[in-house]
Order: C-alpha cells, then structure tokens, then sequence
C-alpha cells in the first residue's frame, strides 16, 4: 500500500487555496505533511528529499509548490499511473507567452515548453516538468544521486532551473514523466499584464495586415 509523504517547499507564506487543499489531502491516513521553509530552493527541495529518504515507511514523495493548487482529487488520479514519476498540469509565464510546465528536448536536447494539451485526453509521457505537482516514487533515489536539485548558472549567462536539472538526471536514468491531464493545477502569480496587451495589439496588427 502507498504512502506519501507530501511536502511544501517555500520561502515564506503558502497560499490560502493551496493551504486548504493541502490541509484536506494531509487528513488521509496515508498521506503524512511537511512544509520546509528557506532559500535558495534546491537547497530546500535538497532538504525534502533527504527528510523523505530517512523515513523508510514512505513510498513516494508529493512535491507541491506553494503557489500551485491541485485538485482535491489529485493524489489518487497520481498514483493510478502507477509511474516512477506523476505530474499534474500547471501553466507558467514565459517571456513569449503562457506555456505548460511540461516539457519534451528537441534535437539540441533544449526543453521545449508545450504551448497546448488540447489534444491530450489521457495520460501521456513527457521528458521534463516541474516540481509544483510531481509525485516521485522512492524507487527513483536508487538511479539519481545527489545532488537531487541543483541550480545552474553557466558560463554564457543562460541558467538551468532546478527542476530540469532534476529531470536531465531522470532522463539520464531512462526515466520519463507520466502526465495526467484530468490534474489541472491553478498556479497563482503576482504579473503585469502590460506585456499580455502588447502582445495581443501585435498579433491584432498582423491580422490587419
């Protein structure tokens, strides 16, 4: 039988939706909770995972960001999949628009952001996602070493996140990421919207032309 430990990694607060959520799923029997507060955040997710791995009784690990609410329902949709990884689905804002934190590598191995999931309507395997709805099994720490998470800044000034440093060692290990597209997440972001409207005027100018 499953257990999981389900663990929050934050700087400060979490967000009152995500708290009730993660106050409803901590009142099953088979869930214990953790909150790890601090920075950087590979050095806390770093923290989680070495938290988890002294508790031998847990099975897996549900990585939930504090700004990402899940549906009630999401660890049991999770571990149908009966995957060493599980991720929900969650939006993030990139520079050239909203995009999902599922990624595949294109021919230069560069993660590549999917813009839609429209026509995904059952499971599916992507090669990267993000840590804010991911549900690791403990299987997974036996093929990738520490560091779990490690933030990168290279030499060319472009930087590789944490979390798909976490990933490229997955893929390292031959490991993929099963999605469940039934787990859409709600991702709470403080942004200007300015950008949005700009980008829209241009589209609306195009078309004009």
């Amino acid at each position: 039988m499953a257990k999981i430990l389900m663990a929050i990694p934050t700087e400060g607060g979490i967000h009152e939706c995500v708290s009730m959520v993660a106050a409803c799923l901590a009142k099953r029997p088979d869930v214990g909770y953790l909150t790890a507060q601090g920075r950087p955040v590979d050095f806390v997710r770093n923290n989680i995972i070495r938290m988890f791995l002294q508790h031998k009784d847990f099975t897996h690990l549900f990585l939930l960001d504090s700004d990402t609410e899940p549906p009630v329902d999401c660890l049991d949709k999770l571990l149908a999949l009966d995957a060493p990884l599980a991720s929900g689905c969650y939006p993030v804002l990139m520079k050239d628009g909203l995009r999902w934190a599922l990624a595949n590598r294109d021919t230069n191995l560069h993660y590549r952001l999917l813009k839609r999931l429209i026509s995904y309507n059952k499971p599916f395997e992507v090669e990267a996602g993000g840590a804010g709805c991911l549900l690791i099994r403990r299987d997974v720490f036996d093929l990738i070493k520490w560091p779990w998470f490690k933030w990168v800044e290279k030499e060319d000034g472009n930087q590789i996140s944490e979390d798909i440093y976490f990933f490229q060692k997955c893929n390292d290990a031959a490991l993929k990421v099963m999605v469940e597209p039934a787990v859409i997440c709600n991702h709470f972001k403080k942004v200007n919207l300015a950008p949005f409207m700009l980008m829209l005027k241009k589209q609306e100018n195009k078309n004009v032309d």
